[in-house]
């Protein structure tokens, strides 16, 4: 389905009926990568409304020129759930990278509203110059794998995987890779390294509510080391950090990634 918001077109898919999900996938890819990570654990419970959407510039939502920073971008997801949503309407949020930085954002300006929190590889700050950041660590390849790959495929899985393994290669180059090619170049630079004009991590009290963050070790793209000045404002939050992997946990770690996720979505009461 396609909505204009602040004259974009955005492109959003809703799955179920019950409590809303919004889910915000990260910067240059497309809501794919973060459905493909959360739907599964939703196909034996039933009370959630899943909402997916593709951010302005990015899979089939359109570009506009006047989204210049990420104070931009984040406007135009609050008229989004604003346009969907009753303005009295709890939900419950998920943020991937890029996306876990909106949903701070959205939690500053709307924490009476959201009834749980799931943040992936947040970005914390958006400039990247100031990020702690490990060095990459490699735990598997499969050699026959990648002598397969082409060089611009192996640049790919040599920056972002930690686990290069035929199962893993798949998945990324379903969930991932098609949406390379998608996003609008100009908006991205504009957006790039914009941080919110407002201190995004300082709320009035803690968020009382079920919370899961999930890093990667060895996640060269966020990093996960400046993610833990983030635990105080949260009072039922699971912070972890998985070993052997990156900026993929999903896909690098899947039962570690599931079992957390199952956990959180347990705790949160409809």
């Amino acid at each position: 389905m396609i909505q204009e918001i602040c004259d974009t077109d955005i492109y959003y898919e809703i799955m179920g009926q019950g409590v809303p999900v919004i889910n915000i996938h990260g910067y240059g890819i497309d809501h794919c990568s973060i459905k493909a990570g959360l739907e599964p654990h939703f196909s034996d419970r039933n009370g959630f409304m899943r909402i997916y959407f593709d951010l302005p510039g990015m899979g089939r939502s359109g570009s506009n020129s006047r989204i210049l920073s990420s104070d931009d971008m984040l406007e135009v997801v609050m008229q989004f759930i604003d346009h969907l949503l009753p303005q009295d309407q709890p939900f419950i949020l998920t943020g991937l990278s890029y996306g876990g930085y909106l949903a701070r954002g959205l939690l500053h300006k709307m924490s009476d509203r959201v009834k749980a929190l799931l943040l992936i590889c947040p970005v914390i700050g958006f400039r990247r110059r100031g990020r702690q950041l490990p060095n990459f660590r490699l735990w598997e390849r499969d050699e026959a794998l990648v002598s397969t790959l082409s060089p611009n495929e192996f640049v790919t899985i040599d920056q972002f995987l930690t686990i290069q393994t035929k199962p893993v290669w798949e998945r990324f180059k379903q969930e991932i890779n098609p949406s390379l090619a998608l996003p609008d170049p100009g908006l991205m630079n504009r957006i790039r390294d914009t941080e919110f004009s407002f201190e995004v991590d300082r709320l009035e009290s803690p968020f009382d509510n079920p919370t899961l963050i999930l890093l990667g070790r060895y996640d060269v793209a966020v990093g996960y080391k400046d993610a833990w000045h983030l635990y105080d404002n949260f009072s039922d939050a699971t912070l972890v950090v998985l070993g052997r992997s990156g900026h993929s946990i999903q896909m690098e770690q899947p039962v570690l990634f599931d079992a957390h996720v199952r956990a959180w979505l347990d705790q949160i009461k409809l």
